[in-house]
């Protein structure tokens, strides 16, 4: 059964909106879990999970597991090389300065700095894809910025900026992993992506991991912890990634950015629930001006009729057959 294309962009607008809700998941169940796991022994467990995870659900799609492999051989030297380092931005880098981030500072705070990323990614876009930047880019830069410092008001000690900055700068390879997306175009389908994806950062923090191990001992960590860090693998390993590729076949690109908010809003409200977090005024403030900024940079004129969206997913679609390795 097919959708009618309108109703079809709604589904695209859900799925685009439970996967930023995952990353804020992703966030704060981080956020309690450092407290128990090294950072890098836990980022090993989320990507072994997330791509244990993947394995198991295209092994119930399909009658072969390895047909990720072979299509990943087939890709040229500079693809694969793309890959992988969108994998290092996306997994590595972002989730180290994440962590570390969150030791000194809280979770509202990070999903509301994280907010700022599709206009970042919107900057680079025009440096490295050469995509037209507007007067609305820079309003909308010059009103994170002030989010940023309202968010940092009235917070005592160089601890808190030090977090709220390490989280700033993982917006960094955030935005990159979208631009080398672009780069990467649709080579492979989005399970193979993500269970690569999952596969670089698994070997990449297994070294890491091990020396991390000397520090704790996994029998005095709470049972309700590893439960938690099922969860933390599960959203941040699997659930985001699908349903946001998912979400970008029916949503034009300019669109799905304006999803990123959601992201934020997530976060602190999840923050709030279950890590017990207190909102401050000046978080409130910050929240509002980042994601104000996200809608100036991203915004959409509402002049963009439903045929031009059927012509943009016919394309995409296009793009996708024409170029995924069968």
């Amino acid at each position: 059964m097919q959708l009618h294309p309108n109703r079809l962009q709604w589904v695209g607008f859900a799925e685009l909106a439970l996967a930023q809700c995952a990353v804020g998941v992703n966030v704060v169940t981080g956020k309690y879990l450092i407290a128990y796991f090294p950072i890098f022994l836990l980022l090993m467990l989320r990507f072994g999970i997330g791509l244990i995870s993947m394995l198991m659900m295209v092994k119930l799609k399909r009658s072969s597991t390895w047909d990720w492999y072979r299509h990943f051989c087939l890709l040229s030297s500079k693809d694969k090389f793309l890959l992988f380092i969108q994998a290092m931005c996306g997994g590595f880098l972002f989730n180290i300065l994440l962590l570390f981030g969150m030791r000194n500072t809280n979770a509202a705070a990070a999903g509301i700095i994280n907010g700022i990323t599709p206009v970042l990614i919107l900057v680079l876009s025009f440096i490295f894809l050469r995509e037209k930047i507007t007067w609305r880019i820079v309003i909308a830069m010059i009103v994170a910025v002030a989010g940023l410092w309202i968010l940092n008001t009235g917070k005592e000690g160089n601890s808190v900026v030090l977090g709220n900055g390490l989280i700033f700068l993982a917006v960094i390879p955030e935005a990159f992993f979208t631009i080398l997306s672009k780069l990467f175009g649709n080579k492979l389908n989005q399970f193979e992506i993500v269970i690569l994806i999952n596969l670089f950062n698994l070997f990449v923090f297994i070294p890491f991991a091990m020396v991390s191990l000397n520090d704790i001992s996994l029998l005095a960590i709470p049972i309700e912890s590893y439960l938690i860090l099922l969860l933390y693998g599960f959203s941040g390993g699997l659930l985001f990634f699908l349903l946001w590729y998912q979400g970008l076949t029916k949503v034009a690109a300019n669109k799905a950015a304006l999803f990123t908010a959601v992201m934020p809003i997530s976060t602190t409200v999840l923050a709030y629930i279950f890590l017990k977090e207190s909102l401050h005024l000046s978080e409130i403030i910050g929240m509002c001006l980042v994601v104000s900024a996200i809608f100036i940079g991203c915004f959409v004129p509402a002049s963009l009729s439903s045929t031009g969206y059927v012509d943009d997913y016919k394309k995409n679609k296009l793009l996708s057959q024409s170029e995924t390795i069968q």
